[in-house]
């Protein structure tokens, strides 16, 4: 069975809807015991990490979500609320990978009552200056007026700097990764960018907006990853407040949960024990 058809039977098994703010939001939800949100990255499509949420449904309840169109974080954060209201999960562990831990720190942000730990995976901090808006603000506008073929050729070049896969497997997951962007429309990419340029904008992920959150933190990084740089823990650590668990991934890459669904599933579970 074939990448994106192993994703279609994940999405058929444990798929589920919730309408909010006009919008119809996919999520998915599997296991039992205590809860883990896991927001994906920047492909906006949970189904893809399902070897990895499969694994972590062995002993957690597992909550995890598409991303449609939006362009403002309080979309989000009421989508995530409106599937928390209707599967009964008052406090959760929040796990978000890449673009996905972006949403997570905002998410925090708005909701520290929720999260009892933030785990970030290929991620690292949020509070971009405001010097960053006038780029996003030009992605923006390049999406808009691009043919969104060329828009997504362009995407596709990021997305293969950074997936690691097994060499055995790699063609079949750049094939996913393309076939899912071929996907995405122009609301989708441009939600990308309109979502963080909001966050910025309005000056969301601040240390001051994680005072009153008591919760632990932790993060993922790969040594081969180039999203991501050194000084992230330090940086996250100012942002939040308090100590950053770091957990290596060795050279597993940006995208270990497909490299090594098992492995890493190991080192999740060993960011959420207590230090």
């Amino acid at each position: 069975m074939g990448v994106l058809e192993q994703a279609a039977r994940f999405a058929h098994d444990h798929g589920r809807t919730v309408t909010s703010g006009g919008s119809i939001w996919s999520y998915y939800r599997l296991g039992a015991g205590p809860v883990i949100v896991w927001l994906t990255g920047g492909t906006r499509r949970a189904t893809l990490g399902f070897a990895l949420l499969e694994d972590l449904s062995s002993d957690h309840t597992v909550v995890t979500v598409d991303y449609p169109p939006m362009r403002t974080i309080d979309e989000f954060v009421d989508a995530l609320d409106a599937i928390r209201a209707a599967e009964g999960v008052e406090r959760c562990v929040l796990v978000g990978q890449s673009y996905g831990g972006f949403l997570a720190q905002a998410y925090v942000a708005a909701r520290p009552e929720v999260v009892t730990q933030l785990v970030l995976s290929s991620s690292g901090p949020a509070d971009y200056p405001r010097g960053w808006l006038p780029v996003m603000y030009l992605f923006i506008g390049l999406v808009r007026v691009l043919p969104v073929r060329w828009v997504r050729r362009l995407l596709m070049r990021v997305v293969r700097r950074v997936v690691t896969a097994p060499e055995s497997d790699l063609a079949s997951w750049q094939d996913a990764f393309r076939r899912t962007v071929d996907d995405l429309g122009r609301p989708d990419i441009v939600s990308h960018f309109a979502v963080p340029a909001d966050v910025m904008r309005r000056r969301l992920v601040t240390p001051a907006a994680f005072r009153t959150w008591s919760g632990r933190a932790a993060m993922l990084a790969a040594r081969n990853d180039p999203t991501q740089s050194p000084k992230d823990q330090k940086r996250l650590e100012a942002l939040l407040g308090r100590p950053v668990r770091l957990v290596d991934l060795g050279d597993r890459g940006h995208t270990a949960l497909l490299a090594d669904p098992r492995g890493y599933s190991a080192l999740l579970r060993q960011a959420l024990a207590p230090a």
